[in-house]
Formats: C-alpha cells, sequence, structure tokens
C-alpha cells in the first residue's frame, strides 16, 4: 500500500482534483439556441381539412413567428394578401394579416406567410 507520506513526488502525483479537472480540453456543446433553430428549419404542416373554421368559414392561426407554417389543401388558393379591417365572426382582429381564401371558402389569417401547397397548383 502506498501513501503520501512514503510514496515519492513524482512531479503531479499530488495534483488536486480541481487541477485534474481544469486540465480537461473543452468540448464544444450545441446550446439550447442551436437546437431550436435547427428545428424550426422544418416548417409545421397542417392539413387545411384538419382546420375548424368559425361560422363565417375564417380560421386564424396564431403564431409561426417562430415555426414556420405549411397548408397542404386539396384546393386552390383564389385570392391573397393583406386584410384591411376585418374582425372575424369569432372576434379576432386580422386588419393588416396574411390571409389565404380557398375554392371551398375557407379563409385563413396568420400572422406571417404561410407556405400553401395545393393539389392543383404548386406551393404559393
Amino acid at each position: 500500500m502506498v501513501n503520501s507520506e512514503t510514496s515519492k513526488d513524482t512531479g503531479g502525483a499530488n495534483e488536486s482534483l480541481a487541477d485534474l479537472i481544469d486540465a480537461v480540453p473543452d468540448v464544444p456543446v450545441a446550446g439550447l439556441d442551436d437546437v431550436l433553430i435547427s428545428a424550426a428549419i422544418e416548417p409545421l404542416s397542417l392539413g387545411l381539412s384538419d382546420l375548424l373554421p368559425d361560422a363565417a368559414g375564417e380560421v386564424v392561426l396564431m403564431g409561426g413567428d417562430e415555426v414556420p407554417l405549411s397548408i397542404h389543401a386539396a384546393e386552390a388558393v383564389t385570392a391573397e394578401g393583406i386584410a384591411d379591417a376585418h374582425v372575424t365572426a369569432g372576434g379576432v382582429d386580422v386588419t393588416g394579416l396574411h390571409f389565404y381564401s380557398f375554392e371551398s371558402g375557407i379563409t385563413l389569417y396568420s400572422l406571417t406567410d404561410l407556405a400553401i401547397d395545393s393539389g392543383t397548383h404548386g406551393a404559393v
């Protein structure tokens, strides 16, 4: 058995644990922001048929700032643009939001542009 009283100093044998930890090289680790940014690259896909419009056929999508949205529809977009002054049947003021109207009469409102993939045309 070797103890500190009988062992010969070998130049480093008496290093503290803190000295050993400090000697470990830094390993790059992805931060949470990096993970969120890489995850946000892929848009969240929603089907138009999965959305529930109000009594006037309108759907307001809140969000999309952090995660882009993609809408898959089996019908064509008939109109799109920035909404004039308007309040939905559900009481949401959509003035200035992006809007997309579809052949079925559904109108989507969103804070940001949406990628629309319709069955009759390519992405809008």
